[in-house]
């Protein structure tokens, strides 16, 4: 199956927040609280993506497969502060429907060729019950930095801090 990676465009932005809410159905089902899922609103998820391509110091990419978009991925300044690092892959996320075919690395390395062409590090918030994604990470040369402390009413807050250093 072939994929073009694109720059995402505010008329995309519909669509991510509807594939959002898929993949969070998808990975996070026995992690977040049932709320979340019921209390997702698209409409503010699609004004969340629009503000991510409005800034100009934030990529947001797309993944395609025959004309769907089935993942996207943004990095550049962190959308969420953390420490004094300057640049994050904020958003990395794929549909599970489609096979493994490597977009994810290949997602990874884009950002990471780019941001280390203007940098010297950058970090990945993750969700730390989301053992695949953790997984993936770590064999990206992620360092562990920073775990959140453990909410047991709300496991989607606990994030795990990689760092990637050149």
């Amino acid at each position: 199956m072939d994929y073009i990676i694109r720059n995402a465009k505010i008329e995309d932005c519909e669509t991510l927040a509807i594939l959002k809410l898929k993949i969070w159905k998808q990975v996070y089902v026995d992690i977040y609280p049932k709320w979340k899922f019921d209390n997702y609103d698209i409409e503010s998820n699609k004004e969340k993506f629009i503000s991510i391509i409005n800034n100009s110091n934030i990529k947001l990419l797309v993944v395609e497969i025959d004309g769907k978009i089935m993942g996207y991925m943004s990095y550049g300044e962190p959308y969420r502060k953390f420490l004094d690092y300057r640049q994050e892959i904020g958003l990395l996320y794929l549909d599970q429907d489609y096979p493994k075919m490597g977009i994810g690395k290949k997602l990874f390395n884009i950002a990471y060729q780019d941001i280390m062409s203007k940098y010297d590090e950058f970090f990945i918030s993750c969700n730390k019950y989301n053992m695949n994604a953790r997984k993936f990470y770590e064999k990206m040369g992620g360092k562990i930095i920073h775990i959140d402390e453990d909410n047991e009413e709300d496991k989607s807050l606990v994030q795990v801090k990689y760092l990637y250093t050149k």
